[in-house]
C-alpha cells in the first residue's frame, strides 16, 4: 500500500511538516533524527514509509521500534493495525507472556517488532529467541524520554545485531544526553527539525494562586471550566491520590493513571478514557510520554521536577492542529522555574482566581512620559566615557524618572 493510500484511509487530508520531510528523505541511505513537537504525527510519519518499504512475504523481523514505556507500545500497535493487519507484529513490553512468545518465537519471527528498550535486550541478547539481524529499519520514539546511562548501556549491546539497519530517532527536542549516542551510530545523518514550522493553537494560563492551598484553588477553578477531557498533572502520587479523591468527593467523572495499577489495568483505564467515560483524569509524568488522546485542556497542578517534563505535559493538548488549553497553577515558590519556561519562549498570560471568575491580570504601562524624556535629555553626558558609564547612566535615568514621576503625582494630589 502506498502512503497516499495509507493517508486516505486514516482520513489525512493534510500532511504536517514532520511527516512531510521524513516522507522526502526515506529513501536515503543515511540514518535520519527528527525532531517535532509533541502532537504533530511523528509515530505516522516513519510507520506510512516503512509499511510502503515493507515484504509481506518476507516473514522474518523487519522493522524494530524501541520506545520508554509500556503503554506507547500498546498505542503505536493500535495505530499500526489502524493502518493494515497485512503484517505479523510482535510487541513486549512488562507482563508480557515469555512462556507462549519463547514457544512461538522458536518456530516462527514476526515481521515488525514495538518493544520497550529492556523487553528487546532480553528476548535478544539474553534469551536469543528474537532474530533482528535482517532489519532494515531501527526506530527510537519518543527518544529525549528514553536516554540515559541504563538505556545508553543496554543499546551497545543490541546495535552491533542490527548494525545494518536505518536508524531513525524521533524525539520533541534534542538533549545533551542524545549527543554521544548520535555521533557514535549515526554518522552523517539527514536531521529533519520542524519545530518552527508547527504553529501549535495552545494557549497558556498561568494562575497566580498565592498563598492559596493548591487543592482548594484547582477546586475552585474547575467550578468555572467545562473541559471536553482535560489531564491534570500532578508530581507526586501521594498528592494524586489526595487531588482525585477530592475530585470524587465533589462528584467529578474522574479516573486516576498511575503506575502502581499494573500494565492491564492502565491498558483497559486508556481504553475508557479513549471512550470518553471520564472528564478528568488526574495522572503522573506516566501520561506526558507520548500518549495520543484527544484532549481540550492539560492543568498543572504543580511544575515538574524536571523542568522539560512540562512541555511534554502540554504537548497533550493541541494535537495535529486541534486547539488547546494549558493552565498551570503558580504559588509563591514557582517564579523561577515560571521565567525559565518563558526563557524557553512560552507566552504566559496572566490570571487571579477567585470564588466565582478568572480574571486576567491588567499589566500596567511602563511607558515613558513626554515630561520623563525631556527631563533625561537634560542628562549631563560625560566627555570621556567611563567603564562604568552605562550602569551610571541607567542610575540616572531612574532617578530622574522618579522625581518627575513624584513631582506629577505631588500636582495631581494638591
Amino acid at each position: 500500500m502506498t502512503i497516499n493510500a495509507m493517508l486516505k484511509q486514516l482520513g489525512y487530508q493534510h500532511i504536517t511538516p514532520i511527516q512531510e520531510g521524513v516522507f522526502k528523505s526515506f529513501s536515503s541511505p543515511k540514518h535520519m533524527v527528527g525532531i517535532a513537537p509533541t502532537g504533530t504525527g511523528k509515530t505516522h510519519a516513519y510507520l506510512l514509509p516503512i509499511l510502503e518499504k515493507m515484504d509481506v512475504k518476507r516473514f522474518e523481523v523487519q522493522a524494530l521500534i524501541l520506545v520508554p514505556t509500556n503503554e506507547l507500545v500498546v498505542q503505536i500497535q493500535h495505530m499500526l493495525l489502524e493502518i493494515t493487519s497485512d503484517f505479523v507484529v510482535k510487541t513486549y513490553y512488562a507482563g508480557t507472556n515469555k512462556m507462549r512468545e519463547q514457544e512461538w518465537l522458536e518456530k516462527y519471527q514476526p515481521q515488525i517488532v514495538i518493544s520497550t528498550p529492556s523487553q528487546i535486550v532480553d528476548y535478544v541478547i539474553e534469551s536469543h529467541l528474537l532474530k533482528i539481524h535482517k532489519a532494515k529499519y531501527v526506530v527510537f520514539d519518543e527518544a529525549d524520554m528514553m536516554f540515559d546511562e541504563a538505556f545508553l548501556s543496554m543499546i551497545d549491546h543490541l546495535l552491533p545485531a542490527v548494525k545494518n539497519a536505518k536508524y531513525m530517532l524521533f524525539s520533541a527536542t534534542l538533549n545533551n544526553e542524545m549527543d554521544p549516542f548520535i555521533k557514535r551510530y549515526f554518522g552523517q545523518f539527514d536531521l529533519i527539525d520542524t519545530r518552527k514550522a508547527h504553529q501549535l493553537d495552545i494557549t497558556y494560563k498561568l494562575i497566580h494562586i498565592k498563598h492559596q492551598e493548591r487543592t482548594h484553588a484547582l477546586l475552585t477553578l474547575l467550578k468555572l471550566i467545562n473541559p471536553y477531557l482535560a489531564f491534570i498533572f500532578v508530581s507526586k502520587k501521594e498528592n494524586q491520590d489526595v487531588v482525585y479523591q477530592k475530585m470524587v468527593d465533589e462528584s467529578y467523572s474522574v479516573a486516576n493513571l498511575n503506575a502502581s495499577l499494573g500494565i492491564k489495568k492502565r491498558t483497559k483505564l486508556i481504553d475508557e478514557i479513549r471512550a470518553l467515560k471520564y472528564q478528568y483524569v488526574v495522572t503522573s509524568d506516566l501520561a506526558a510520554r507520548g500518549l495520543d488522546f484527544k484532549i481540550s485542556h492539560v492543568i498543572h497542578y504543580d511544575l515538574p521536577h524536571f523542568l522539560e517534563f512540562y512541555m511534554h505535559r502540554s504537548g497533550r493538548t493541541g494535537r495535529m492542529y486541534d486547539s488547546g488549553e494549558v493552565i498551570t497553577l503558580m504559588g509563591i515558590d514557582d517564579h523561577r522555574k515560571i521565567a525559565k519556561l518563558k526563557s524557553q519562549g512560552i507566552s504566559f498570560d496572566d490570571y487571579n482566581l477567585t470564588t466565582n471568575s478568572l480574571d486576567p491580570v491588567i499589566k500596567k504601562s511602563k511607558g515613558v512620559s513626554e515630561e520623563e524624556k525631556d527631563a533625561i535629555k537634560k542628562i549631563k553626558k560625560p566627555t570621556r566615557v567611563s567603564p562604568n558609564y552605562k550602569k551610571k547612566n541607567k542610575q540616572a535615568i531612574k532617578k530622574i524618572k522618579q522625581e518627575v514621576r513624584r513631582k506629577q503625582y505631588a500636582n495631581q494630589n494638591r
